[in-house]
């Protein structure tokens, strides 16, 4: 499995299933590969920055139809 962190934060990641667990950063733009929970079921990821709390984005000028995306992917 790899989780993507589209955001502009380095963020903590704990994943885990009925039979292991493991936990790391991600960079911004960056990804984590963790093929052990490949084709599994019941896998559960948690995230959350590495500055503890939640995701704060400060936007500098916005504009009208301006859209503001923070994601976190995995395949």
């Amino acid at each position: 499995m790899k989780l993507y962190n589209n955001t502009p934060v380095s963020v903590e990641y704990t994943i885990s299933s009925s039979t292991s667990d493991n936990c790391g950063n991600i960079d911004p733009g960056q990804t984590a590969d963790e093929p052990y929970f490949d084709n599994m079921q019941g896998v559960t990821v948690d995230f959350s920055p590495n500055s503890g709390g939640p995701f704060n984005i400060t936007i500098p000028e916005t504009n009208t139809g301006m859209t503001v995306t923070v994601g976190i992917y995995f395949e």
